[in-house]
């Protein structure tokens, strides 16, 4: 009996060791199943929007089916900043075409005498924005100079008369009234023209004295007589910090620089636009004649002259519409989209007109199958915070756009993810997302946007929209977008 009961309290000790160990081996059921749906993936990580509820528009949809499958808050408006390039590209292509080509003609009249040209010059514009270094090597005086050249292999080195310079393909409102009025010197900003010269913008570069004391270095780029500085910041120490304020006072030719410089090297520059783009343009020509040897000795006036028998033509320039677009689109420069939207309205209205090209937006809009009621645009390039759309619809633009004739081309100007040439360069760089992504990001004050085409490791591909407003900052709102999409990708 004692060995019976020795055996039994054993038994008894070690059941009390055993017990933990299988309850621990038994499953432990979850108290929330893991996401098992894309959709339910997707929403594990859509739910974590960095701002409110009512700021926030999110649509995903198989891009063939059209399958909706994340969304929150779709029907939505939301402002979508830069994403409006999208939009407005869109209509341009649809009603210029693949090879549509921008023209600004150099025109003479009056007869040569001994190198004197007794007559007048022309310029007619047809608002490209790629007057400037952009496709030709970086050098802004490019054009100017080939157009010199013209004037030296027919004989001139003078012109007694006047250059004439007509703008009057667009309409003379050089920024959109509801662009914000104290942004008007930012470069991003500048003005729109049918004469346009690089970007409308100048660079002002700032450099060190000879000693200290002495005042700071500025120039102007390109220089011409128009914009003119003001230098009165002062050069100091060695030691000293870069402390400088350029501006330009809205309406003046004046950029007032003020600060101090440190006596060392160093580097400090800042774009600014300009106000009167015809004047620039002018000016710019000008001064180009004058180092060709070639003297104007008339005045730089601007008046809708249409060149007629009387005129000879000097010169065409001419760039193609795709390459302008995909600088509006890949790099998101608005005065690019600006300049294409009134083209659009010129060539189809007979005037470039903000007004015009809307209209002609929202036919586009219903010829693809969409209600232009849906689509609260207001110019071309997303500057204008009253551009509302929700990510629903979209959505139904970018499957409205994938089987457009031009779809495929127009897909080509956008960003892509990790390509060193847009605005994604820096965002969806591993190597599940890079090269997945085509898309346009949208920035303004508290809204990030982002829209375009995933294509997933399954081989599918989506249409998405994430619109973000009510005051986010672009570290969190990238963050939110890019961990959504990567998702999208990985799991779709």
């Amino acid at each position: 009996m004692p060995n019976r009961t020795r055996i039994s309290a054993l038994v008894a000790l070690l059941a009390l060791f055993l017990a933990p160990a299988a309850q621990a081996s038994k499953p432990r059921k979850s108290s929330a199943a893991a996401p098992q749906t894309l959709q339910q993936v997707l929403d594990q990580v859509g739910r974590r929007a960095p701002v409110r509820s009512n700021a926030v528009s999110v649509a995903i949809a198989d891009l063939e089916s059209g399958e909706v499958v994340y969304a929150r808050n779709p029907d939505q408006a939301e402002t979508i900043a830069s994403v409006t390039k999208m939009l407005s590209s869109a209509a341009a292509l649809h009603y210029l075409g693949p090879t549509y080509k921008f023209h600004t003609t150099f025109w003479r009249r009056g007869e040569v005498h001994d190198g004197n040209l007794i007559g007048s010059l022309l310029v007619v514009g047809g608002g490209d924005p790629n007057i400037s270094g952009r496709f030709y090597e970086n050098d802004s005086f490019a054009v100017f100079d080939r157009w010199a050249e013209g004037l030296k292999q027919a004989g001139i080195v003078r012109v007694s008369g006047d250059l004439i310079l007509n703008a009057s393909a667009f309409d003379g409102i050089y920024r959109h009234p509801d662009w914000p009025p104290d942004r008007d010197t930012r470069w991003y900003q500048a003005p729109i023209s049918a004469l346009s010269y690089n970007d409308n913008v100048v660079i002002v570069s700032v450099g060190r004295g000879a000693l200290p004391g002495a005042p700071a270095i500025v120039s102007i780029d390109p220089d011409t007589d128009i914009v003119q500085s003001v230098a009165r910041a002062r050069t100091v120490g060695k030691t000293g910090k870069v402390r400088v304020a350029v501006a330009r006072p809205g309406g003046s030719d004046q950029v007032f620089v003020d600060g101090t410089v440190p006596a060392r090297y160093f580097r400090y520059s800042v774009p600014l636009a300009i106000d009167d783009p015809p004047k620039f343009f002018g000016a710019a020509l000008k001064s180009r004649l004058r180092a060709a040897g070639i003297e104007l000795t008339g005045s730089v006036i601007e008046k809708a002259v249409k060149p007629d028998n009387a005129w000879a033509l000097i010169a065409t320039t001419e760039s193609d519409l795709i390459p302008t677009m995909s600088v509006s689109n890949k790099h998101s420069q608005s005065f690019y989209a600006e300049q294409i939207f009134k083209t659009l309205a010129a060539e189809k209205t007979g005037r470039g007109t903000w007004e015009g090209a809307l209209a002609l937006s929202r036919q586009f809009f219903a010829s693809i199958g969409l209600d232009p009621a849906r689509y609260d645009i207001h110019d071309g390039s997303g500057l204008s915070a009253s551009n509302r759309v929700t990510a629903g619809d979209m959505v139904k633009f970018l499957r409205a756009m994938n089987v457009h004739p031009q779809g495929a081309v127009w897909r080509s100007t956008l960003a892509v993810s990790g390509d060193p040439e847009g605005t994604l360069r820096s965002r969806l760089m591993d190597s599940v997302t890079r090269g997945q992504v085509q898309g346009k990001t949208g920035t303004l004050n508290g809204v990030s946007t982002l829209a375009g085409y995933a294509q997933a490791g399954s081989g599918k591909t989506y249409a998405f929209a994430i619109l973000l407003n009510g005051g986010v900052g672009d570290s969190r709102a990238h963050a939110y977008q890019d961990h959504l999409v990567r998702t999208l990708i990985q799991k779709g």
